[in-house]
């Protein structure tokens, strides 16, 4: 009976597959390791995220807004105890009486304006992985939009500029009792949000997921015109000064960009209307020449008398004279000299006394 052969493997193929496993266990140690790294940039490269941020604005009946702003912040990393928060001015009057809570209690803040925005700055104790939550309040003056068509309260209650994301928000517009069941329009804009009307004077939006950086929730709440005693915000003219502004130098750069696109196309007409009007100037300076050279032709074979040559009178001659003919006729044609030179300008030496 024959016996098998004992297959051996190589001694190159097994230190391949070891060389192979150990680069395997590396990458897998290198992934594990950068694991929280890849968390955190996954989370939007903060070592925090909101849980929520819920906005509540309350109008008053003499047109200010006072706002509040409750942010649960959950630290999942070491990370700076300092907070910051920035709100636009181009659309406000003013903004005042900002504070800064924390477990019911205000905490130091400060303010200031930079690039048209007013800034709110704060510090707090940080020992992550743990939870904070803030609430921010302030008032805001001349912050209504006032039109002949509606009052209208028009925010971005939820920011874009930030680097986390924000799980859950809810925005509440409150009006005064003077305005019950005088709400005529309500929504959203930006980010999808759920709006609802919880009463004759209180509308509410929610979130419908958790809103990413760089994205943005706007509310508007439309009621009558001249309901309340309020008159027209300072940045409203201006702001509409500024957008006719805008719209002219919108229209002029438009205009000079058709002129760029269509100026190649004028010189080319141009061109070619200019080599037009030279061609029929010539074409009629030519048709004239002919002309007028078929009538100097006819005139000289009618013009001429008894004499020879052009213009020659009676008794011949040369160009022009009489050339001593009947009786000393000399200078000038003579007889019969017709035609382009007849008349005496024709000229003509011969002469006599």
């Amino acid at each position: 009976m024959n016996e098998l052969p004992v297959l051996i493997e190589p001694y190159s193929r097994k230190k391949s597959r070891f060389k192979l496993r150990k680069i395997l266990t590396f990458l897998v140690a290198i992934f594990i390791g950068l694991s929280p790294a890849l968390q955190t940039i996954a989370q939007g490269t903060t070592p925090f995220y909101w849980d929520f941020i819920n906005v509540e604005i309350d109008v008053q009946k003499n047109g200010d807004m006072l706002v509040s702003e409750t942010h649960k912040y959950v630290f999942t990393q070491p990370h700076t105890n300092q907070r910051y928060r920035y709100i636009p001015l181009d659309k406000v009057d003013q903004i005042t009486d900002v504070t800064v809570w924390e477990n019911q209690e205000q905490i130091p803040s400060e303010t200031g304006i930079k690039n048209n925005q007013i800034w709110i700055k704060w510090q707090h104790k940080l020992n992550a992985p743990e939870a904070h939550t803030f609430v921010l309040k302030y008032r805001v003056i001349g912050g209504l939009h006032i039109n002949e068509s509606g009052e209208k309260v028009y925010w971005k209650a939820i920011f874009a500029n930030r680097s986390a994301v924000i799980k859950n928000a809810k925005i509440i517009v409150r009006l005064p009792e003077v305005l019950s069941e005088k709400i005529q329009t309500y929504k959203s804009f930006g980010f999808p949000a759920k709006a609802q009307k919880i009463n004759s004077t209180t509308v509410e939006f929610v979130a419908q997921k958790p809103i990413p950086p760089q994205k943005e929730i706007e509310v508007l709440v439309l009621f009558p015109h001249d309901i309340l005693d309020i008159s027209k915000p300072n940045w409203q003219p201006i702001q509409a000064l500024s957008s006719l502004f805008s719209e002219l130098l919108d229209n002029l750069y438009l205009a000079l960009t058709f002129i760029r696109d269509i100026a190649p196309i004028l010189v080319l007409a141009a061109l070619g209307l200019f080599l037009f009007i030279v061609l029929v100037s010539h074409s009629s300076h030519s048709s004239h020449r002919s002309h007028r050279s078929h009538r100097s032709h006819r005139s000289h074979r009618s013009g001429s008398s008894y004499g020879g040559g052009d213009c020659g009178g009676f008794g011949g001659g040369g160009d022009g004279g009489g050339g001593g003919g009947f009786g000393g006729f000399g200078g000038g044609g003579g007889f019969g000299g017709g035609g382009d030179c007849g008349g005496g300008d024709g000229g003509g030496g011969g002469g006599g006394e």
